[in-house]
């Protein structure tokens, strides 16, 4: 056969099969790229379907706080991309290329990194607690810091670093990084996408408007607002005061809840999935019906908390404080499995009949 015939048999066949391997929507992938904001308050994916943006070019692509959470971007080409502060938990990043990419800050934990290119990425702040194989990936020349919280969720070292070929760089130390966060902008409206909030005082009865994705409470003083049905989808209430707060029915997929104050809220039927309630105090909250699918509770103080008919699936309850917690058949462990009273009496919890 003609080499030049063959030649061009081969690259046919490469392409059709690059675009039958690629399963990214083009219309997903322009929104994802034009309008972040757009894509936070309503991502593209249905409930048990992850977003998927396998193989998909998003070379020098800005997808700064962008929620990612348990997306498909096996093999995706993110050389030079910016994903600061964004949610990536629970991706599938095998294969992908991220070199050069601004991960800093952003949470990878539970991320998939079999043989990910991240040469010479930036990866200072970045969460990748329980990230999976870490050690089959490229980080030749990756950046890390004291705040970049390893697989293991200890902080990075610069011996971690050197047996990685990667760079360490210190930092003025900060909390645990949870890559939920917005950018704060000074001199803005309150209550407003990306704005900063630590002057709110009590919001007593006032209700807060209805869609707030995105939004920035961090250490706000939000004790007893009616926050009900609000559309809440990734807002930042990082050590915020939300005492007796009321949040029934509210979205808060993908919140950072980082050492919130939350004793004695409504969070009945709460969308509460993939959220980050690290350190939060939630004594006394009610949680029954909540979806708490994927949420990180590690170090959560729950103590007396309602979780009758909460959906604890996949989530990471641990140190978590269940004392006096009430539970009953219809809460859904982090197995998967139903609540019994011996699994309620091991953790000092309340096991009730419904």
């Amino acid at each position: 056969m003609n080499n030049k015939w063959s030649t061009g048999i081969l690259t046919i066949g490469m392409a059709l099969m690059y675009q039958t391997v690629s399963a990214y929507d083009p219309e997903t992938l322009n929104l994802l790229k034009q309008n972040i904001t757009a894509w936070n308050a309503k991502p593209p994916a249905t409930p048990g379907h992850a977003i998927d943006l396998s193989r998909a070019p998003l070379e020098n692509a800005d997808l700064s706080t962008a929620f990612l959470v348990k997306a498909n971007l096996n093999g995706a080409f993110m050389k030079g991309a910016k994903l600061r502060d964004a949610n990536i938990q629970g991706a599938n990043l095998r294969w992908s290329v991220m070199e050069k990419a601004d991960l800093s800050r952003a949470n990878m934990a539970n991320t998939n990194l079999f043989e990910a290119t991240l040469e010479n990425a930036n990866l200072k702040g970045t969460n990748l607690k329980d990230a999976t194989f870490i050690e089959q990936a490229n980080l030749s020349g990756t950046t890390l810091s004291n705040n970049t919280i390893l697989p293991s969720g200890e902080r990075a070292t610069s011996r971690w670093c050197t047996m990685h070929n990667a760079k360490f760089v210190s930092e003025p130390e900060s909390a645990l990084p949870t890559g939920n966060t917005s950018p704060s902008v000074e001199h803005a409206s309150p209550y407003t996408s990306g704005t900063r909030t630590t002057e709110i005082t009590k919001t007593g009865n006032s209700k807060l408007q209805t869609a707030l994705p995105d939004s920035n409470f961090e250490e706000a003083s939000l004790d007893n607002a009616n926050m009900e049905n609000a559309n809440l989808i990734n807002a930042n209430f990082h050590k915020a005061d939300l005492k007796s707060a009321r949040m029934h029915g509210a979205n808060l997929q993908g919140a950072n809840l980082d050492r919130a104050f939350l004793k004695g809220a409504d969070l009945t039927n709460t969308n509460l999935s993939n959220t980050n309630l690290y350190g939060a105090v939630l004594n006394g909250a009610n949680l029954s019906g909540a979806n708490l699918e994927g949420a990180s509770l590690f170090n959560a103080d729950l103590d007396g908390a309602r979780l009758d008919g909460a959906n604890l699936k996949g989530a990471n309850i641990m140190d978590a404080n269940f004392n006096n917690a009430t539970l009953s058949s219809l809460t859904i462990l982090p197995s998967g499995e139903h609540a019994t009273a011996q699994w309620s009496i091991m953790k000092q919890a309340i096991f009730v009949t419904p």
